[in-house]
């Protein structure tokens, strides 16, 4: 099949295309003048999109036509661009009035639509805050959704529900620039899942640098410890994720929480303190009792699916059984806030596979359930081999989320944060569940980008964001394979200094590098 575009500009031609294509993943685009007569060449099933734009004085007006073999569709949007717009505003927008015309035509012409209409970044919640900001009413910003995005009426709703849950998590959501969280990636597993796309270093390869490893994390939490003190600066919340925290072994693991205890400000005083024990074949008596003593308030043990054959076929490393031994051991050890995650959409599986996973994973009763969609990856094994899975339809896939928030509501869970990813199976989204009172922080704040988080670790990326205004200022990542971040992490210091301090406005006599040297010494 072929979907022939005429325009006369090439204003967001790369965002149209995706449009297209995620409507019509298979589709051959193939672009052409208005002029250009490709009757020779239309055959039965293709498409021919035109679109055609008029300014008049602060309006543009852009119109569309979608032809098939059988029928043809006409529509216009009308877009004002008020003088006070700054240039980059004014494209931006007419970018956005392109697409959902695109969408809309395609919407009409296929009889099919898409649950995120144009909306294709990761943080749509997003835009629900930025409106709340604005004091606009939830209707409003429903009804803003729907028109503006094409956005369905059920995920419009849920927007704004998980948007006003997030505030009920995080009250000061929008007042909290002054602090950060720290991230700390712990690169390696057991093995690596086919879908997964983290940094994931074999449990093998780790037992060469584990003691490298762990004194280089170490001079870089010395590093960020001391320039939190010098600058007071308040942790909201401290999250340990990767790969897999708990693939440490249990003195290796005491070692990192000791340095985390001894050197972060404020422990005892965050409002969450995470470690990612997804892997049930890592949770081991000695590890949980290591995290207990250490204060660690949340965990999480991620069973993924409760389908024997789809766990071996991902090359997972455990079974339904070892995921409720290890679960109950974790009861036993006195954590009451628990999280697992679930994927939908895993190869093979079927809506009743997902009914399964969920009944056994509702009659264990964590405190949360976070709801994934595959998503294909760059470098996953599910993209990358794909012939060799079969993938359920993003149809059923819709199924299966529907039928996983319609349960995790009947037990009295509710969607507290969001996210989406490209190439998610369904266009659909991951979403966080919990019981009241046991919601995350931390997955708050790392999605709505209201404070600094600073990775600290291999493959942990820093988000940085200015405390004077709340606004994106840029990230820094450290090097994702473990040995090169041994043997650049003086390097890996400085420009992490230098990038703090320019954010955090604060003039210094002495320099990044200075500063590295002096953690050095100090080591």
């Amino acid at each position: 099949m072929k979907v022939w575009l005429a325009r006369q500009e090439d204003i967001g031609q790369e965002l149209i295309e995706r449009c297209i294509h995620r409507f019509l993943p298979l589709a051959e685009i193939q672009l052409c003048t208005l002029r250009h007569s490709i009757e020779e060449r239309f055959i039965e099933g293709d498409w021919l999109l035109s679109l055609s734009s008029q300014m008049e004085n602060q309006l543009i007006h852009i119109q569309g036509s979608l032809f098939g073999a059988e029928n043809k569709i006409q529509k216009e949007i009308r877009c004002s661009l008020p003088a006070h717009l700054q240039t980059k505003d004014k494209e931006k927008k007419i970018k956005r009035a392109y697409l959902l015309l695109v969408y809309r035509l395609l919407e009409e012409g296929l009889q099919h639509s898409l649950p995120w209409g144009i909306l294709e970044g990761i943080r749509p919640i997003k835009i629900v805050h930025q409106l709340l900001q604005q004091e606009w009413d939830t209707q409003r910003i429903v009804n803003q959704l729907q028109d503006d995005y094409g956005v369905s009426s059920s995920r419009a709703q849920l927007a704004v529900e998980v948007a006003q849950r997030e505030l009920a998590v995080v009250p000061d959501l929008y007042r909290l620039s002054g602090e950060v969280s720290l991230y700390i990636g712990i690169p390696f597993c057991p093995t690596h899942c086919a879908y997964c796309t983290f940094p994931a270093y074999s449990m093998a390869d780790k037992a060469y640098y584990v003691n490298d490893f762990l004194a280089a994390m170490q001079k870089e939490l010395k590093a960020i410890a001391n320039l939190l003190k010098e600058y007071r600066i308040p942790v909201t919340t401290v999250y340990l994720g990767g790969g897999t925290p708990t693939s440490l072994r249990a003195l290796e693991l005491e070692k990192l929480l000791d340095s985390i205890r001894r050197w972060i400000p404020g422990y005892g005083q965050w409002r969450e303190f995470t470690v990612e024990a997804g892997r049930p074949d890592t949770i081991t008596p000695d590890r949980l009792r290591v995290l207990r003593q250490y204060g660690v308030n949340r965990i999480s043990i991620n069973p993924q699916t409760y389908r024997e054959q789809t766990l071996r076929l991902i090359q997972r490393g455990h079974t339904p059984h070892m995921v409720d031994h290890r679960f109950y051991a974790a009861r036993e050890a006195g954590f009451d806030n628990i999280n697992m995650d679930l994927i939908l959409g895993l190869p093979s599986e079927t809506l009743a596979d997902v009914q399964y996973t969920l009944e056994r994973t509702l009659a264990l009763q964590p405190e949360a359930i976070t709801v994934h969609a595959l998503a294909f990856k760059r470098s996953a094994a599910v993209r990358e081999e794909k012939e060799k899975y079969s993938i359920p339809t993003d149809s059923v896939v819709q199924e299966m989320m529907n039928e996983a928030m319609h349960s995790l509501r009947q037990a009295a869970y509710h969607p507290y944060y969001l996210y989406r990813q490209r190439d998610i199976l369904g266009h659909i989204e991951n979403v966080g569940m919990a019981r009241a009172g046991k919601e995350s922080p931390y997955n708050v704040l790392i999605m709505e980008e209201k404070q600094t988080i600073l990775g600290i670790g291999g493959g942990a990326v820093s988000k940085w964001v200015r405390p004077s205004d709340g606004k994106v200022t840029g990230r820094f990542a450290n090097p994702r394979d473990p040995h090169t971040y041994v043997q650049t992490i003086d390097e890996v210091i400085a420009r992490k200094m230098t990038q703090f301090r320019k954010i955090w406005d604060k003039n210094t006599h002495h320099s990044a590098a200075a500063f590295a040297s002096s953690i050095n010494n100090d080591m």
